[in-house]
Order: structure tokens, then sequence, then C-alpha cells
């Protein structure tokens, strides 16, 4: 039983251009299908005049489309399976709805760029969990 579906998240940063890479690694050697996802992380909640509304990012649509045509090109170079998406909400639980629907075996990520969180919010979120096996790439 190989890694058939892999999850990767991206976000145009260098850790998360290595983590897409090791995914194209893996699913040439499985010969599985890689399911690229950026998420638009939308914080929780913010207190406004005593009550609490959902507060979005500003998503860049130029940066998004560039993101999906590195995505798609690479894939097609490797020969490799697979697709785009991009998603609303909270990183980790947006990666683990993906990895749901794709019956995905692996997510991997990358770990953050500041030195300061060490490991990063989204992969310690992702180990957490513990729903689905983590690849973390530094």
């Amino acid at each position: 039983m190989g890694i058939r579906s892999i999850v990767v998240g991206t976000d145009g940063s260098e850790p998360s251009y290595r983590a897409f890479a090791m995914a194209v690694g893996l699913a040439v050697r499985e010969q599985g299908c890689v399911h690229a996802c950026f998420v638009s992380h939308v914080p929780g909640a913010a207190a406004l005049g005593g009550f609490f509304a959902p507060v979005p990012l500003a998503g860049d649509a130029d940066s998004d489309d560039r993101l999906a045509r590195f995505v798609t090109q690479e894939l097609s170079q490797a020969s490799v399976r697979g697709d785009f998406t991009c998603r609303n909400g909270e990183i980790a639980a947006e990666l683990e709805f993906l990895a749901e629907d794709r019956r995905a075996d692996l997510i991997v990520v990358g770990r953050s760029a500041h030195p300061a969180l060490h490991l990063g919010g989204v992969p310690r979120q992702l180990l957490t969990r513990g729903r689905f096996p983590i690849l973390v790439v530094p």
C-alpha cells in the first residue's frame, strides 16, 4: 500500500515550494497524485463594538493565478496527476478537509520560515490533531 493521494499546502513561500517539490517527488515515485492547496487565512473573529465579526484577509487574485499556473506547470512537467485549489478559513482545518475529500494518504507542509516559530503553527496544529500522516519539510 503506497502513498497514492497527497495534499500539500502552498502559499508561495520558500518552505511551501520545498514541500510541493517533496510532494511531487513522492507522487512520481508512488505513481500518486498531488492536491495543492492555498488557504487564505481568516482570523476567528475581531471585536467590533461589543460583538464579533469574521475579518477575512484580502487575497491577491494575481498571486493566486501565478501560484495556480506554477503548480499546474510543475505537475505537467513531472507527469503527475493533481490539481490546485484555493480555500478560505483556518489553514490546518482546511488542509484536513481537503485531505478527507481526496482520501489523502499524506499531508505535506513546509516548516515556518520564521525562526521564532520553530516548527510553525500549521504543522504543529496538524500534528496535534493527528488525523492524517504529516510530512513537515524544512
